[in-house]
């Protein structure tokens, strides 16, 4: 067999064997990613040094929804690993939720499987490391974007790292970077525009079909945003090459078949996310095109001073900062004679359409996935970002070529921009007097270096080193500024040992019973996710928006994404199960509503004596005539009443009052009592008897005042707590009637529904009904429930578009309810061919490239044997395609930092973002 038969027949053994390229991890390749991921993290650790953190301190780095959502998300998902607990449903969150879905949004980055070796206590630590890591990681994939779009290796991709660390350490991130879920997709995101750059430029498309699915799999949510930028970017290569655009159609649909591709990746949580949307109230998306702007351009341009303060409130401004060296090397990149005009434009027009887009109402309505956001704005900023930063790099680009002149433009034009921003902008509350200054010092200390290099004073790799140093003084000054905001971490942890230990009491008590329990004194709607227990109360993205509206019937605290029991009555925990309720005082007694449960570590743990089980029968016309559209108070006596004949459960006892802006009102009677405000009235009520004051707030979210135990005679002052309101109050005065509440709980718990056994996804019990009836549950009707009576499949209803009921006929029934997440199953099969057929075509190009290379083999064979080579083909007319290299011969002057790559026509072609 000769030596060419020999190799055809290897190629099938080649096709599957791989080599490791040692060389590709010497200290010579990986040195700038190193060290890009590394001062990253020393700044960020640096930052923590100086702001206290834990162990050091008692600071943690826990803002916003990190505060309030992702610590207790991340909690919960550590409770499940450790119970084996399915994903598919959890208990704990709003009285029962789509964990998987909820997942998708929050938990879906591939890194979070790690919070399986973390002990709970140190899931703060986790997140925070979580947080560090990615960012480290952008600084990286940044730096390995624009180092592998410019062909730089060893000591020539150092500079690259500049642009790393302001892409990490931006003003986007500033303000987002405690966005733990989001981070993925900003880390990404180069390695997107990279692979779209290859798919476009050289056919290869591995690249982005793999980066692109990771995006969409670790949050849907800005992969929305990422989806829409690189369909800008793609048109914009394949617009603004000549090349590209006689193979525009074949190119596109290229672009669309790996992008496809890649959301079918991503169907493991997309497919049972788009059947889960319509339940959240993201849903609700009704809107007018409004083309009004928010503000000028030269005002965003401004916020990419040093120091600026970040927003994330309504006022919708951008956080685009990414370092004060964008104001020399961006007069530079538009002086640069080897970039094209036509590259110029279209970078133009790519900065436009962002400006456009932060400052557009209806454009800010479309990037964010059709919805306007609830504060944080612009989240679509690290596109604009990377953008500007590719084109600072292209500036700094043969910077030593630059004249004096260039580079004294490029100072002015700094510092006249800062002295027009301080004129203009000095009264907005976003600027500090120093911001204009410090821009400014920073802006001359990158010119003074630019000059030294200019004048051959300082060596390319000193200048590199000199002008890290200033990158890495600037951002850190910046973070520590304008982010990182940090609470008490003994203070978010200071219920923790004493409810779980409480806890561990109820559930050997409870012998595996189910039940649900909440938190008086909320921290957070989520509580019960970062202390594990079963509660009824959740904020979330996610949250069901039937249920919000269901909880605002009962006078039960409820806003866009957010429910919970604050507002709580002993009826509504009877209806919902809620049998014990954490308390950080000892309260009033109240013998034949509540017990004293438990005390620990300053937790009092109530047992409520009257609770009902997951489910009761009721009878068939209770639902229909049970009108919601009342005051809550009333629609809870409504429905007292409806089944127990009890319409008086809540007296109302409001006197006779002129409204105003304080008003008082006297108890008549001994009792516990309630009032309500509508929503119209203030969103801040301060409620005075005796020694008693208290303030209740965000009272536009529909919630009953719980006032305690009043003794007659007391006079009750009811104060409009808002600042600069004019609101007059309209206060409803009732008085719980406890002699009456045992004869409604019996009524209600007449017939059971005896729960045999429960698991996270599913249910089974018993029931014995006197008549044909209805089982009310208190589990959310969502898609993915399957209820079988007597082993048979049986539809239910939907009770007040809330909850699942159940028509059953009289006698003695076997219930179970199954859940499986709606469309998982198909998500993973689609998860499956995708990653077959990625693997599909890897191998396929593998193979192309083996028979590539047998034919390469083949000629060099024949040319040792003394056979006629080939004719080596002609070299292209000018103007066609390939006539040009990615970059010109090396001058005979030393080499600058990155300089400047071929000639005109070579960069549009090779080098475009």
């Amino acid at each position: 067999m000769n030596r060419t038969e020999t190799r055809k027949n290897n190629i099938l053994r080649d096709l599957f064997r791989f080599r490791i390229d040692r060389s590709a991890f010497s200290l010579s390749r990986t040195g700038p990613y190193i060290t890009a991921f590394s001062l990253t993290v020393f700044i960020m650790l640096l930052v923590f040094i100086i702001k206290d953190f834990w162990p050091i301190g008692d600071r943690c780095f826990l803002r916003t929804d990190l505060y309030h959502q992702y610590a207790p998300f991340f909690r919960e998902l550590k409770t499940k690993y450790l119970t084996h607990g399915s994903l598919e449903y959890d208990w704990n969150i709003g009285g029962g939720t789509n964990f998987w879905v909820l997942t998708a949004y929050y938990l879906a980055s591939p890194l979070n499987v790690f919070v399986a070796l973390v002990p709970s206590r140190f899931i703060i630590e986790f997140v925070t490391a979580m947080i560090v890591i990615k960012l480290g990681l952008c600084s990286v994939s940044m730096t390995y974007y624009l180092n592998s779009r410019h062909k730089k290796k060893g000591a020539e991709a150092y500079p690259a790292v500049i642009f790393g660390i302001f892409y990490a350490l931006s003003g986007y991130m500033a303000a987002y970077q405690w966005n733990v879920m989001w981070l993925d997709c900003i880390w990404l995101f180069p390695l997107v525009i990279l692979g779209l750059e290859r798919l476009v430029r050289e056919n290869k498309g591995m690249l982005y079909c793999f980066a692109y699915g990771m995006t969409v799999l670790s949050n849907y949510y800005i992969a929305i945003m990422v989806s829409m930028g690189i369909a800008c970017y793609c048109f914009f290569l394949l617009g603004t090459e000549k090349k590209m655009r006689r193979d525009f159609g074949v190119k596109f649909l290229k672009f669309i078949g790996f992008t496809a591709l890649g959301l079918m990746f991503a169907a493991l949580f997309l497919a049972p996310y788009i059947s889960y949307f319509g339940m959240t109230a993201s849903a609700d998306n009704n809107f007018k095109y409004e083309w009004y702007s928010y503000f000028s351009i030269f005002d965003m341009f401004s916020r990419h001073l040093l120091n600026v303060d970040v927003h994330t409130g309504l006022d919708h401004w951008p956080n685009i900062y990414c370092g004060v060296i964008i104001f020399v090397l961006l007069p530079l990149y538009y002086m640069n004679r080897k970039i094209t005009l036509r590259e110029k434009i279209g970078y133009s027009l790519l900065l436009l359409f962002f400006y456009f887009s932060f400052s557009t109402r209806a454009m800010d309505y479309i990037w964010h996935g059709f919805h306007i956001p609830n504060s944080l704005p612009c989240r679509q900023s690290f596109i604009y970002i990377l953008i500007i930063l590719t084109m600072c790099c292209r500036g700094f680009t043969g910077i030593q070529e630059r004249t004096y002149r260039d580079l004294t433009a490029a100072l002015l034009f700094g510092l006249l921009f800062v002295a027009a921003s301080e004129k203009l902008m000095k009264g907005e509350s976003y600027y500090h007097i120093y911001t204009f200054y410090v821009s400014a010092l920073f802006i001359i200390l990158y010119i003074i270096l630019a000059y030294l290099h200019r004048k051959g004073r300082i060596h390319k790799d000193t200048l590199v080193i000199m002008v890290l140093t200033v990158v890495c003084v600037e951002a850190c000054v910046n973070t520590c500024v304008t982010s990182v905001p940090t609470v008490s971490r003994s203070e978010y942890m200071n219920y923790d040992d004493g409810v779980h230990a409480i806890m561990e009491k109820i559930e050997a008590d409870e012998g595996g019973d189910f039940f649900r329990a909440e938190k008086e004194e909320l921290r957070t709607k989520n509580d019960a996710a970062w202390l594990t227990y079963p509660s009824v109360s959740t904020f979330s993205s996610v949250a069901n928006a039937r249920l919000t509206a269901f909880y605002k019937h009962l006078g039960l605290e409820s806003s866009t994404n957010a429910y919970g029991s604050t507002g709580h009555t002993p009826f509504t925990n009877m209806l919902m199960g809620v049998k014990y309720i954490f308390h950080n005082r000892e309260l009033s007694p109240w013998d034949s509503v509540r017990s004293l449960y438990d005390y620990s570590d300053g937790i009092y743990a109530y047992r409520n004596e009257y609770t009902l089980p997951l489910g009761f029968a009721l009878p068939d016309n209770v639902e229909p005539r049970w009108s919601t559209s009342g005051n809550p108070m009333d629609n809870q006596n409504q429905l007292a009443g409806l089944v127990s004949d009890v319409y008086d459960l809540f007296v109302d006892v409001t006197d006779d009052y002129t409204s105003s802006t304080v008003i008082t009102l006297r108890i008549p009677e001994d009792g516990f009592y309630y009032a309500y405000s509508p929503k119209s009235g203030p969103k801040q009520i301060k409620v005075t008897h005796g020694e008693y004051n208290k303030t209740f707030k965000n009272l536009n979210r529909s919630y009953t005042m719980d006032l305690g135990y009043l003794s007659a005679g007391t006079a009750v002052t009811f104060e409009n707590a808002e600042d600069d309101s004019v609101k007059t109050l309209n206060i409803t005065l009732y008085r719980f009637n406890d002699s009456k509440f045992q004869t409604v709980y019996e009524a209600f718990s007449k017939e059971p529904f005896e729960i045999d056994s429960f698991t996270d996804t599913e249910v089974n019990g018993h029931i014995t009904v006197s008549e044909a009836c209805t089982l009310w549950t208190t589990i959310a009707s969502e898609k993915g429930w399957t209820v079988l009576v007597d082993g048979e499949e049986t539809s239910y209803i939907t009770l007040k578009d809330a909850y699942i009921g159940i028509p059953l006929h009289a006698g003695s029934h076997t219930v179970t309810l199954r859940y499986r997440t709606p469309y998982l199953t198909l998500g993973i099969i689609l998860h499956i061919l995708a990653i077959l057929i990625f693997l599909l075509l890897f191998l396929a190009a593998r193979f192309r490239t083996l028979t590539e290379n047998l034919e390469e083999e083949e000629m060099l064979y024949s040319a040792d044997s003394g056979f006629e080579l080939p004719e080596t083909p002609h070299e292209s007319e000018p103007g066609s395609p390939g006539d040009e290299p990615f970059l010109d011969e090396p001058s005979l002057k030393e080499p600058d930092v990155f300089p400047d790559s071929g000639s005109a026509e070579s960069f549009q072609e090779q080098d475009t973002l």
